[in-house]
Formats: structure tokens, sequence, C-alpha cells
């Protein structure tokens, strides 16, 4: 596992609680309180355990659990501490599910082989779990899975395997509609990562070097809706914004997203070979890529130009002298006029560039694959694209 991929699941599963394995009996000493026990019985699984904990205190129904600690078993070097968790208005199901008003955890440190992750607060409302026997059931037999109403994440501190680190402001998450256990609209927002040169090893040093950036702060937002029974779904403006550098905005609108195809993507997440077989009735309905560039572009040409030996003037004039070669293979001189034209646009002076779809009529992802294999030319007309710059 790459140490991005080991942040990602873990981050997952502190800010859902269930994403590892319960089983029904816990092998730490009960505390008596039926809503901290089941809490903490998520965390105990073949290879997780909770070591220790502090206190439990309940105040009203607002139960707080101190100094929790857990560790894993097949893996010595892994361990999370959690200073303070409270849990507002929780209760435990009779079918074994679990409900919280409110989740807050203060101090959370998590330490493996790979990675150190530190965060000052973490809250979620709303918060339903699934029973331990469906968390131990795995995702292709549980009937939900982890719902809350928001997420908030503040002040992460990551440092992974190679001695990287970065600073993320918050991670704020909602989900703003659900159809029965399925949620069907929300929105995220991961602020403020900070990459900073001198907490890069030799390479991410070069990398931000050479393009100008002693360090760079991005954010990353989006939302979503999914309507089950028209079973289209909607990406709103995906955006990825660095300062000094620009911001990508994505706007994607897909059909055929019925329940089954969630449900089966769902069950076949880690598998993206069976994914593909899966999304073969799923249409595109509409794409919207825009960039806008703040200095990005210019960093870029300047680092090219220098490489070549020239400046950014001659190397441009060359990139944009040779585009009706390269775009020759499309065999549409409207198109490839259009997109000369704003490409060059462009990259004289970068200012934004905007490439839509928009077929007639929805068209089948298979229909596209095949397209882009066997006659790659012919994606223009059959998706509907135009392009545009410093509009």
């Amino acid at each position: 596992m790459t140490a991005r991929s080991a942040f990602r699941s873990r981050r997952l599963a502190l800010l859902l609680g269930v994403s590892l394995l319960a089983t029904p009996a816990a092998a730490f000493e009960p505390s008596g309180n039926a809503v901290a026990d089941g809490f903490m019985t998520i965390f105990e699984t073949d290879n997780g355990k909770v070591e220790s904990y502090g206190t439990v205190t309940d105040n009203g129904g607002s139960v707080t659990i101190t100094d929790l600690r857990l560790t894993n078993e097949s893996d010595d070097n892994t361990s999370v501490y959690i200073a303070s968790t409270t849990l507002e208005g929780g209760s435990v199901l009779d079918n074994g599910r679990m409900e919280i008003g409110q989740l807050d955890m203060g101090g959370f440190e998590l330490t493996s082989d790979e990675v150190k992750m530190a965060v000052s607060k973490l809250s979620a409302t709303d918060l339903k779990l699934p029973s331990p026997e469906e968390v131990k059931a795995g995702a292709e037999n549980a009937t939900m899975g982890p719902v809350y109403s928001s997420a908030d994440i503040q002040t992460l501190i990551f440092e992974d395997e190679d001695g990287n680190k970065f600073d993320i402001g918050s991670i704020t998450s909602s989900i703003d509609e659900m159809s029965g256990d399925l949620p069907t609209a929300g929105k995220f927002a991961i602020n403020d990562i900070t990459v900073t040169a001198e907490n890069l090893d030799d390479e991410g040093k070069k990398a931000l070097g050479d393009l100008g950036y002693d360090s760079m702060v991005v954010s990353v937002s989006g939302a979503g809706k999914w309507d089950p029974d028209a079973a289209t779904m909607q990406i709103n403006d995906l955006q990825v914004s660095g300062s000094e550098a620009g911001v990508v905005t994505l706007n994607l609108g897909l059909g055929g997203v019925t329940r089954e195809v969630v449900s089966q993507l769902n069950e076949t997440q880690d598998d993206p070979s069976k994914a593909m077989g899966i999304v073969q009735g799923v249409t595109v309905e509409n794409i919207s890529i825009k960039v806008d560039n703040e200095s990005l572009v210019e960093r870029v040409l300047d680092k090219q130009a220098k490489e070549a030996g020239e400046d950014r003037e001659a190397y441009v004039a060359q990139l944009t002298g040779a585009l009706p070669l390269m775009l020759a293979v499309l065999q549409n001189q409207e198109f490839q006029d259009k997109v000369s034209g704003a490409v060059t646009s462009f990259l004289e002076n970068p200012i934004n560039l905007t490439v839509t779809a928009a077929p007639a009529a929805p068209v089948p992802f298979p229909q596209i694959m095949g397209a882009a294999m066997m006659a790659p030319q012919t994606l223009p007309q059959v998706l509907g694209v135009d392009i545009s710059a410093n509009q």
C-alpha cells in the first residue's frame, strides 16, 4: 500500500468510524455504558484492538471517552490515540445499528511505518452506523453503510514514509438528500492543502522549484446530485484551485445511473475491470471543463522553453505553428481550425480555456470507448465537442 492510499483509507475510517470489520464481542473491558461500549466495539476487529481507554462519563446523554488507544495486532508499529471522544444523543438500536446525534473527537493521532497523521478536531452530525454484523459482512453483503448529515475535520497534519509533510486547513462534507439508505445529494470541500518545498523530498522540492514555487496552497471542492428514479447523475463545479496557479472546474452529466448500477459499483469498488462492465449502460449527457489560469501556464511554458534553450515567445510560436499538423488526424478541418485558434489564443495570452461536450443525444460509454479505439477522429462529432479561449 502506498502512503497516499494508506492516508485515504485511514482518513475514511476516522471520518466514518466503520471501515474496520467489527466483531460482536468486545475484547476490551466494558465500561458499562451501552453507547460508549457500542462505539468502541466498532474498532474491535480480527486485527484491530482497543488497547485501553481512560474514563467514560455520561452527562445527561453526552457520553465522553478519554484517552482512547487503538492498536493493530498484525502490525505493532500502527497505533491510534484519541484524546477525547464525545457522543451526543447516542443510542444502540434493537437491530444493532447505532445512531449518534453528534460525534466530536479531539486530539487524534495516527502513527504507522507509512504515515503519521494528527487532527485537531473531527465532528459529524446525525451519524448512523451499521450493526457489527452488517459491518462484518463486508461491502458486498452490507444492507447499509455509514450515513451522516455533515462532517468536519479541522487542522490535519500529514507526513508520509518519505518525509513529505503537508497541512490541510479543513475537510468538510455533507449528505443533503437520501433515498432509503442511499445518499443522493451532497457536497465536499478540502480547504488549504499547504505544500512547502522545505517539507518535501528532493523530487518534490525540484518539482516545485522548477515552476518557481516555494510553496503552494491547493483546495478541492464539489457537489453532486443523483436522481435514482430518473437514473441521472450530475457533478457540479468539481474544482481544483491552487494559489498563484489557477482553477480547473469540471461539470458532468450522466444517464443510466440506476440503483442497480450504484449498488454494483459499491460492491466492486476495488475491481476496476468489473466496474467497467457495470457501466456499459451509463451514458454521457454533457461535459464541461474550464481552466482559469493565474500563473501556472506561464510557469510551465517558461520551464519548457528554458529546457529547449528558447524564450517563451519563440517556444509558443513553435507550439502553435505545429498545431495544424498535430490536429490533421481529426480529419475535420472546421473543428481543427477551431481548436487551433482557441489553443493559440490561450497559449499566447493564457486567461481561460473551456472545452464542452453537448451531444444531441446521450452517448453510451461503450460507444465512446469504441470510437476512441477505432476512430478517434469521430469523437468531436459523437460528443458534440466545442472549445473556446479567453471568453
